[in-house]
């Protein structure tokens, strides 16, 4: 896997698990990968930084996802917000979606559903 250099990946989840997950999909990808374990973390790296895309847990102590991604797309409003989550809801997926969503991944995450995510932005590119 070769993505562009430049790509950017933020992903914010309290689970150490998944975070391991993404790194190991990333790790040899060319990609910029910033993991962090909250959201708060997540919102100080963007101020600095500007990321392509974020993956998001929608349940997390402190912020919700929705929340934290409302407040990354104020900082960055051309982000690409993928939203992750365990639970099957679709309301809530729909809220996300309608608040600015591109995406909406259950969990346990597959390989292929998260590459293609991130073809997104390279397309815009």
């Amino acid at each position: 896997m070769n993505l562009k250099n430049t790509l950017k990946i933020m992903v914010i989840d309290d689970d150490p698990e998944i975070l391991d997950c993404f790194k190991s999909i990333f790790d040899k990808s060319g990609a910029h990968l910033f993991l962090c374990k909250n959201s708060i973390s997540a919102i100080e790296e963007m101020k600095h930084e500007t990321y392509h895309i974020a993956f998001i847990d929608l349940y997390m102590p402190v912020m919700n996802g929705m929340e934290t991604m409302t407040r990354l797309k104020e900082i960055n409003p051309s982000l690409v917000a993928i939203m992750i989550s365990g639970f099957r809801n679709p309301h809530m997926l729909e809220a996300a979606k309608r608040s600015g969503a591109q995406d909406y991944l259950y969990k346990p995450l597959n390989v292929k559903d998260i590459l293609l995510s991130t073809i997104i932005p390279i397309k815009q590119s």
